[in-house]
């Protein structure tokens, strides 16, 4: 069962490469507003995901069965919880349909309710990491 999950682990050093992807989308973000004046969430949410995503899935420094139950049980309360934050926003904030009206209904975006997700993952992560 261990050397299954080392398949699927990367490296400690990917945080490394996470950290750097969210810096990276900080700094595009932040050049795109100042010369373009463009807010571009997309580009930012992306790499802010794909960094996460290297934070999250990477070994700690001591990577053991309990480390492994505690990041699985983060995910089982963040996934459905992340979700759940994504339906509230979308129904109470972003569609609001008028009856016969042709306007799309805006939704959040794919990238965004995965940082969301992400976020809580790691900060159960990290919360229950200390509480054992």
């Amino acid at each position: 069962m261990k050397d299954t999950f080392n398949v699927f682990a990367y490296s400690h050093k990917m945080k490394i490469v996470g950290i750097l992807l969210i810096l990276w989308g900080i700094y595009s973000f932040s050049s795109k507003y100042w010369q373009f004046h463009l807010v571009d969430l997309n580009l930012l949410t992306g790499l802010f995901c794909w960094g996460l995503v290297f934070i999250f899935f990477s070994k700690e420094k001591t990577d053991d069965e309990r480390i492994h139950q505690v990041k699985f049980q983060a995910l089982t309360w963040a996934v459905p919880a992340g979700l759940s934050i994504t339906h509230l926003i979308n129904y109470f904030l972003l569609s609001k349909p008028e009856p016969d009206s042709e306007k799309l209904i805006e939704s959040i975006p794919a990238y965004h309710s995965l940082v969301i997700i992400l976020l809580l993952a790691l900060g159960l992560f990290h919360y229950l990491k200390y509480k054992n």
